[in-house]
């Protein structure tokens, strides 16, 4: 059956209205007028038992064409059962018209009425058509009736837009990528399920967060650009790069595009977007990008292999060279000073009253001076002799090494009166000839240093840290300013001047030496006020040759 016209039936005005149209089909079906007013009435008496009910239904008038005949057909719903003056009605009816249909689905009664037709011409698509142009074009007979027509019109267009609404939930959601759309500040106004599914959050949340909950942080930047409209206004279309995390915690590459929709007024309305997987892509890519930067720094790392091997090849031999300097300088320059020093104490000891308070004065700076060239020519040449290719490692008991050192220093620990208080050492790989020097090292510069006025107190503990055994000197000298901790442990660097304290800069750069050979290290810390604290570390392992 080809659908013509439709009445709903709500009330007396909706009868009017049916009746109305229904005579209107059989006119032009080219019925008599009596027969136009027969097939109206049986139209009525349904319509009026239908509206009586007060319950919903329509009337559909459509036109069949059968083998050999044709009809004129009202289709009547009500969502009611029949009975009492519905069954009169419908009886009446059925004695009105050529033939009928009675069908029950659930609550819901469906009435077809036909009416046989004879007409002269050829009731075709285009004849429809045209009868259905007649009926939509029709003017209202009265203000209800066109307000009826407009409402379903309206009705008409929100079925038909929610129709389309679900195709295009449907096809978006059968693509195989992330389909969404913003508005002009940048927030979802729909996003198909592919979003939800990958990231588990909802377009709102995504909105409440700027997607940053879903955006790799370094990719953030470029892609917040999509979402403000100045960047955006007036591209055709807008492409971008970015990791979005799946609802695994996985951040995967996509490429983000956006393509304006523009009424016909060249306005922007919104923004339409999709989203695609391009992770493979991107990780061949960066593998390609990589393999070529590995290329290029294995033939950097080469260069610099060549170069730093040259590099050690002169440094090799210059300080192999600078070794045998050093060792035959202070061999050569230990003879001369070692006669200035001879002769120097002869004059002061045996011709002072001979000479005057100014050749006196003169005699004692060159005795001073020759002095302290020797302790620099032995430390110098004790630098130099320092050769991990001499050293004997062998288990070595720090304790025995300490009691060796403080022999050694004996004379000047009773002079300056100082107090050693000594804790239990380990056993450590090692030189213990070398060993040795570093200890009576920091004893010495402890007992040096010490504050005007106060015996010097040095507590020596051991503690055993994870790989270490750490040997700590605590002093209540003057300590040092940390600022220069740098230059603590460099060749022939003071932090006090020579007319104060003593000494040539050597020796804490001695001890460094020692240690790192040692495969150790050596540390210092102070507050500047309350004395210094050395620590020196041996690794746990066993050193090999």
């Amino acid at each position: 059956m080809q659908e013509i016209t439709k009445v709903t039936l709500e009330n007396e005005m909706d009868l009017i209205l049916a009746h109305k149209r229904t005579m209107k089909l059989a006119e032009v079906a080219g019925l008599s007028l009596s027969a136009q007013t027969t097939f109206a009435t049986a139209v009525s008496e349904v319509s009026r038992n239908i509206i009586e009910s007060k319950k919903s239904g329509y009337l559909v008038l459509c036109v069949k064409n059968e083998q050999h005949d044709q009809y004129i057909v009202a289709c009547l719903k009500d969502e009611s059962p029949r009975s009492g003056r519905a069954g009169d009605g419908l009886e009446y009816a059925k004695r009105l018209v050529n033939k009928y249909n009675i069908s029950t689905k659930g609550s819901q009664t469906s009435i077809e009425l036909f009416y046989y037709i004879q007409p002269n011409f050829k009731i075709d698509i285009l004849k429809l058509d045209e009868w259905r142009q007649l009926f939509r074009n029709e003017p209202p007979i009265s203000p209800y009736d066109e307000l009826k027509r407009k409402n379903e019109q309206l009705q008409d267009l929100s079925d038909k837009f929610q129709k389309s609404e679900q195709q295009y939930r449907t096809l978006t959601n059968s693509l195989p990528l992330t389909i969404f759309s913003l508005d002009l500040e940048g927030k979802l106004l729909y996003a198909n399920e592919w979003l939800f599914n990958y990231t588990g959050y909802t377009s709102a949340e995504l909105n409440q967060t700027n997607w940053a909950s879903v955006v790799h942080e370094e990719d953030y930047g470029t892609f917040s650009l999509l979402l403000k409209n100045d960047i955006t206004h007036g591209t055709s279309v807008a492409r971008t790069q970015a990791r979005i995390r799946n609802n695994s915690g996985e951040f995967i590459w996509h490429q983000i595009s956006l393509s304006p929709f523009i009424n016909e007024k060249n306005e922007l309305l919104y923004w339409i977007g999709y989203i695609v997987d391009i992770h493979a892509q991107k990780v061949v890519e960066e593998t390609l990008k990589d393999n070529i930067e590995l290329k290029h720094a294995q033939e950097q790392l080469h260069e610099n292999q060549q170069s730093l091997e040259r590099t050690i090849n002169e440094l090799n031999r210059s300080n192999l060279e600078l070794q045998q300097f050093a060792y035959v300088a202070s061999h050569d320059l230990q003879e001369p000073v070692r006669k200035l020093l001879f002769y120097s104490d002869y004059l002061l000891n045996n011709c002072r009253t001979a000479i005057d308070e100014k050749g006196a004065f003169f005699l004692e700076s060159m005795h001073a001076s020759s002095k302290r060239m020797r302790k620099l020519i032995q430390d110098v040449l004790a630098f130099s002799q320092i050769d991990k290719e001499k050293v004997d490692f062998k288990d070595v008991d720090l304790n025995e090494t300490l009691a060796v050192s403080c022999q050694d220093l004996e004379m000047y620990i009773s002079e300056k009166k100082a107090v050693l208080e000594i804790g239990p050492l380990p056993i450590v790989r090692g030189d213990g000839r070398m060993l040795q020097q570093v200890f009576e090292n920091i004893i010495g510069n402890s007992i040096k240093y010490a504050k005007e006025g106060t015996e010097p107190h040095i507590k020596i503990t051991h503690e055993e840290q994870p790989g270490y055994h750490v040997i700590s000197f605590r002093d209540n000298g003057i300590g040092f300013d940390e600022q220069y901790l740098p230059q603590l442990f460099t060749l022939f660097k003071r932090l006090h001047n020579r007319e104060t304290y003593q000494g040539t800069g050597l020796g804490l750069a001695i001890c460094k030496k020692i240690m790192e050979m040692h495969e150790g290290s050596i540390e210092a810390a102070s507050d500047g006020k309350s004395g210094a604290t050395f620590s020196i570390a041996f690794p746990v392992i066993h050193l090999t040759n």
